[in-house]
């Protein structure tokens, strides 16, 4: 126990023994994920569960610090066991270059204390929320918008994320980090938060303050706090109506490869703004770029084509599909990330 002497003295050698007895599962390891995933093993966290299928690229190393240059281009939950291996021998890794869906995730879960999301999609947040509902898992959520964070934990029996945010906002009304940008200071502070309040959770500390939502400003270092109720009109933790059978529905994926793409059938529609196509461009016949307001039912005079829309990581194009199919639109998805 000389490693973790130190902690040791404030939360005793009980304390210690609940850390290295639990099993935390973080999806994403990007700029919140990275320092979470530092933090914990650090700390003596007996195992721990990465999921991300992105790959390391340039932009993300001012913030994402589990990496350097040399490992650019390689899957991020790889390079950051080897990383977080040398940083504690003694946790046991568990690394998936998967993307976190419904079939994977449901079968993931069974056997964690806690979940951390540190993706940076509404996605993958809301089932990962509707995923600890029907396994009853604790689950914390962190996010971030430019300089400030959104902090909470959700134990999902007794209140879940829908309880404060029932469904997703509409596309492109909150951006992603890629979109708005973010210090990689802000994240820094972000994660460690994250990492603390999984401590505090594990070790029984404040647990009469966990129904908050902590929301700090790091430009002015303001620190709010707001106490979460549950819902009473929340279908997913209070009412019980969703099931499995309900996220199969829910989650059917209407994504296409590359590879499967056939400019003779398809319809391609690019729906990016107009500086990501500096960036990188497909052979398009469509670019429409989406907006707060944006008519779904410009589409519906397509309706005889089998329309395929894409974005820079397929996020924004699957909710696009998803609304357009509610208008009986024969509508895909590119779901590939493109390349720079």
């Amino acid at each position: 126990m000389d490693r973790y002497k130190r902690q040791i003295s404030v939360i005793g050698e009980q304390g210690q023994k609940l850390i290295n007895n639990a099993t935390i599962m973080i999806v994403g390891l990007g700029g919140i994920g990275s320092p979470v995933a530092q933090y914990l093993a650090a700390v003596g966290i007996g195992k721990l569960i990465l999921v991300d299928y992105d790959n390391v690229e340039l932009s993300n190393l001012h913030r994402q610090i589990l990496f350097n240059e040399a490992d650019i281009g390689c899957y991020k939950a790889e390079k950051a066991k080897d990383v977080l291996s040398k940083i504690n021998k003694n946790v046991v890794i568990e690394a998936y270059t998967k993307k976190f869906d419904l079939d994977f995730g449901y079968s993931l879960v069974s056997d964690v204390d806690l979940i951390i999301d540190g993706t940076d999609n509404f996605e993958t947040r809301y089932l990962i929320n509707d995923i600890c509902v029907l396994k009853k898992k604790v689950f914390i959520s962190c996010s971030i918008l430019v300089s400030i964070i959104q902090l909470a934990l959700f134990d999902t029996k007794h209140l879940c994320y829908r309880c404060l945010y029932p469904n997703p906002p509409p596309i492109g009304v909150i951006p992603n980090c890629s979109e708005a940008g973010v210090l990689g200071t802000v994240t820094g502070i972000a994660g460690t938060m994250a990492a603390n309040l999984a401590l505090n959770y594990l070790l029984k500390i404040e647990n009469e303050k966990v129904s908050q939502i902590r929301i700090i400003d790091a430009k002015n270092f303001n620190i709010s706090s707001m106490p979460i109720k549950q819902n009473n009109n929340c279908f997913a933790c209070k009412q019980r109506k969703i099931s499995l059978g309900y996220l199969q529905n829910q989650n059917a994926d209407y994504g296409i490869s590359l590879e499967q793409l056939d400019k003779t059938k398809h319809f391609l529609v690019d729906i990016r703004q107009k500086e990501e196509r500096e960036i990188a461009k497909l052979d398009d016949d469509l670019f429409f770029p989406i907006k707060e307001n944006t008519d779904y039912s410009f589409f519906l005079s397509y309706k005889d084509k089998k329309l395929v829309f894409y974005c820079a990581s397929g996020y924004r194009s699957k909710l696009f599909v998803s609304e357009l199919r509610t208008l009986g639109i024969d509508a895909y998805y590119l779901n590939e990330r493109l390349s720079k």
